[in-house]
């Protein structure tokens, strides 16, 4: 039984694509293929680290100031609430980011989720399953009980190693193979309630 929803956030709360990830990439020279995240902790010295983490930063509050939240996303979190499911956020953003994007949504605040995690909290971020096995435990559920809801493999894989049920969410857009293979996929957020009802 699903207790408790986790959420990415860009791309799945939020409509997709609101980072230029190929300009980010260029002005970090960060070679194709390698997660941003990881790249950083790779430059030699601490000043180039913090460089990169600015420019991470700068870019990813313009695309959170001009985010708008994806479809359905509003309309499945009160959905989420009804049924005294519990709501959290699990993302490789930084926490300000998150919080500025929320701003935007008209019917949800970062008051309807009571799990927020980020990049700033402790333990590998996603592919790793360490946000998903903190989250479960704020939550107070085991990590079984909880549906990792995401648009890319970092989260599934993240919510699979940890052991929870994974939903894929192609925002319309064929469905390619991965792996691990999540366990639902999804074109649309408003699809997952039928999922919920199981």
């Amino acid at each position: 039984m699903i207790t408790a929803v986790l959420f990415d956030f860009d791309g799945t709360l939020t409509r997709p694509e609101a980072i230029d990830f190929a300009a980010l990439r260029k002005l970090l020279d960060c070679p194709p293929g390698m997660p941003i995240l990881e790249y950083i902790e790779t430059l030699p010295s601490r000043d180039a680290q913090a460089r990169a983490h600015r420019i991470l930063d700068e870019f990813e509050m313009a695309a959170a100031r001009a985010s708008v939240p994806n479809d359905d996303a509003e309309e499945l979190v009160a959905f989420l609430q009804s049924r005294g499911i519990a709501r959290g956020i699990l993302s490789r953003n930084s926490r300000g980011s998150v919080m500025a994007a929320l701003a935007n949504f008209s019917a949800v605040s970062g008051d309807d989720f009571s799990v927020i995690l980020t990049r700033e909290n402790a333990g590998r971020p996603k592919p790793h399953p360490d946000g998903v096995i903190v989250a479960a435990k704020l939550f107070g559920v085991p990590p079984s009980g909880i549906l990792v809801v995401g648009d890319f493999v970092f989260d599934i894989a993240a919510g699979s190693a940890a052991g929870a049920r994974t939903a894929l969410l192609t925002n319309g857009r064929a469905a390619l193979p991965i792996q691990p293979a999540p366990d639902f996929t999804v074109a649309r957020l408003g699809e997952l309630r039928p999922i919920l009802d199981m």
